[in-house]
């Protein structure tokens, strides 16, 4: 029973252990209690699990690849072309002739007469006297005198004197001395070596195969039928009509406007002892030795010159030719032209392309490069500075001025005015005006219009339109078919083999040994 028992817990550790979740605590709990009267050393079994193996094997893959092929293929494109075809066209042909035509108009005489015309004119009579007025004037007299004036200046009187100044001035003084410089230039040194590359090339080998086509092409089928065509044409039509122009003309009248009455003011001499009235209605205010009158003027006539239209309607008949379009129809033969689709059948080689793997060696030059230290030695002048004090003496001058005072005269003029009366005498005129009726007598051109028939004979263009028959060519359009080459890029399937490193793991069985205990 114990025996049993023991093996039954060693094959439940063993268990446990290749599943990894037995625990010391938990097989010993689980195999039974164990006691100090029967203790167990160490129980050592002996276990086999899978663990992966893992190892990198290149791998062919296999890529396709695309590529843009230009194939020449010939395309049907239809275009539209002109195509010159005679057609008859109605010209109008115009004929002008001349037609007398005898018309009758009013022809105006004029008839100048004078004719006497009397009127009256107030003619200005002057009358001129001469008078004196005396006046006293302030003449101013001038008078001239010299007047001493002193006065100080001062004078500037300049000295120069000569002083010396000493000064101390750094002067460089320069030494050259030549050191030694001792550095390290690294100097390369080239070694060449020749090694070869394997490298796998794809080469295309082309396959050429007839396929067939089949396209559609569009074929001109030409018909021609007759087609009404309306055009217009140009017939003259006269017609008489009456019309009323004015033949009127203007008419010079002449016309006297008599000149308006103004009232003037005219000086008059008086007598100390009063005023007397020169003329009716006239007023006087009194001044020093003449008064002013005022007194009614009458201004000379003005003759106005009008231009009167005189009316003179005349009737005349004019003959008017005008054109009335009129339609009428031809028959016109027209071609159409109709496309008719036909298929057709076309052997176009196409060319395959395989890619065929070829392997090469390319051979190449590795050139490595080393760094050899050098030293070298260079000589370096080093100059140096040095300031040394030089003294030096350096001369200028100094001016003085001193201001003296001198005394001068000097001789000023002075103007003195004083005003002296003085008595003069002005001469005057005083004109007076008095109107005088003059009769006087005018000679007036007065001019009549008569008017008087006269024939006159007119050369009247009359045109006639006369259609004429003209054979023309037009431009018809006609769609033409024409093959054009067609460049068609075509995508080709291109297969490219290429090498890749690829990771493989195996499960190897692995024995594990396990070691059971029991405290």
């Amino acid at each position: 029973m114990s025996r049993f028992m023991s093996g039954a817990r060693l094959g439940a550790g063993g268990v446990l252990a290749v599943l990894s979740w037995a625990s010391p605590g938990w097989a010993t709990y689980g195999g039974g209690a164990c006691h100090r009267c029967a203790p167990v050393a160490v129980v050592q079994t002996t276990m086999v699990a899978l663990a992966p193996q893992c190892q990198t094997v290149n791998q062919t893959v296999y890529e396709t690849v695309y590529e843009n092929q230009q194939t020449t293929a010939l395309e049907t494109r239809y275009r539209t072309a002109l195509k010159a075809e005679p057609y008859t066209v109605m010209r109008p042909v115009t004929e002008t002739s001349y037609v007398q035509r005898k018309y009758t108009v009013m022809k105006p005489v004029y008839q100048t007469s004078s004719v006497e015309r009397k009127y009256t004119v107030m003619k200005p009579v002057y009358a001129t006297q001469k008078m004196e007025r005396k006046y006293t004037v302030m003449k101013p007299v001038y008078q001239t005198s010299s007047v001493q004036k002193r006065y100080t200046v001062c004078k500037p009187v300049y000295t120069t004197q000569k002083m010396e100044r000493k000064y101390t001035v750094m002067k460089p003084v320069y030494q050259t001395s030549s050191v030694q410089k001792r550095y390290t230039v690294s100097k390369p040194v080239y070694t060449t070596q020749k090694m070869e590359r394997k490298y796998t090339v794809m080469k295309p080998v082309y396959q050429t195969s007839t396929v067939q086509k089949r396209y559609t092409v569009m074929k001109p089928v030409t018909s021609t039928q007759m087609v009404t065509q309306p055009y217009t044409v140009c017939k003259p039509v006269t017609t008489v009509s009456e019309v009323v122009r004015e033949c009127g003309r203007f008419e010079t009248q002449l016309t006297t406007v008599p000149g308006p009455i103004v009232e003037r003011q005219v000086r008059v001499p008086i007598e100390p002892c009063g005023c007397e009235p020169v003329k009716k209605h006239c007023f006087l205010h009194k001044r020093r030795d003449f008064a002013v009158a005022t007194v009614a003027v009458q201004r000379p006539p003005r003759t106005i010159r009008e231009r009167v239209f005189v009316s003179n309607p005349v009737t005349q008949q004019i003959t008017q030719t005008r054109y009335v379009t009129e339609t009428q129809y031809r028959q016109v033969p027209v071609t159409t032209c109709q496309m008719v689709a036909e298929e057709r059948v076309e052997n176009v080689p196409v060319t395959t392309c395989q890619m065929v793997a070829e392997e090469r060696v390319q051979p190449y030059e590795v050139r490595t490069c080393t760094m050899v230290n050098e030293e070298r030695v260079e000589n370096i002048p080093v100059t140096t500075c040095q300031m040394v004090a030089e003294e030096r003496v350096q001369p200028y001058e100094v001016r003085t001025c001193t201001m003296v005072n001198e005394e001068r005269v000097e001789n000023i003029p002075v103007t003195t005015c004083q005003m002296v009366a003085e008595e003069r005498v002005q001469p005057y005129e005083i004109r007076t005006c008095q109107m005088v009726a003059e009769e006087r007598v005018e000679q007036v051109p007065v001019t009549t219009c008569q008017m008087v028939a006269e024939e006159h004979v007119e050369n009247v263009p009359v045109t006639t339109c006369k259609m004429v028959a003209e054979t023309a060519m037009r431009q018809v359009p006609v769609t033409v078919a024409e093959q054009v080459p067609v460049t068609v890029n075509q995508l080709v399937p291109r297969t490219l083999a290429r090498t890749m490193a690829v990771q493989q793991c195996t499960m190897v069985p692995v024995v594990v040994p396990t070691c059971m205990t029991c405290n």
